[in-house]
């Protein structure tokens, strides 16, 4: 009868030092699980931005009136970001409307600045 008591016994703590040994091990993995996933959510987040600005880049590049060496586009989060010398404001409402159309734009930060060249006086 004592035997079966102590193996019994020792069966409990065995199946009870498992658990507890599972249950930090289960603790352990979610938290290595919850890094990955901000990891990937980060990774998904600059890809989507570099995505976005590369559609973009390629639209305004297709575009017969627009010249892409004008216009410097920067993707954050989905903010695209817009910098350049731009010589008229049509042309500046043109590429405002091919980033505005483009997937996954959320917003737009026009930081283009309109240059008007001088006309020279003929004498």
């Amino acid at each position: 009868m004592r035997k079966i008591f102590l193996l019994t016994l020792i069966v409990t703590v065995s199946f009870a030092t498992g658990l507890a040994r599972a249950n930090e091990e289960k603790g352990a993995m979610e938290r290595a699980g919850a890094a990955l996933d901000r990891g990937v959510d980060r990774t998904r987040e600059f890809w989507g931005d570099v995505a976005i600005t590369t559609r973009i880049k390629q639209r305004l590049m297709e575009d017969e009136i627009i010249s892409v060496n004008d216009v410097s586009v920067k993707t954050n989060d989905g903010v695209v970001t817009l910098r350049g010398e731009i010589k008229n404001e049509s042309i500046a409402q043109r590429i405002m409307d091919v980033v505005r159309a483009t997937k996954g734009v959320l917003n737009v930060e026009n930081k283009m600045v309109l240059v008007v060249k001088k006309r020279s006086k003929a004498n």
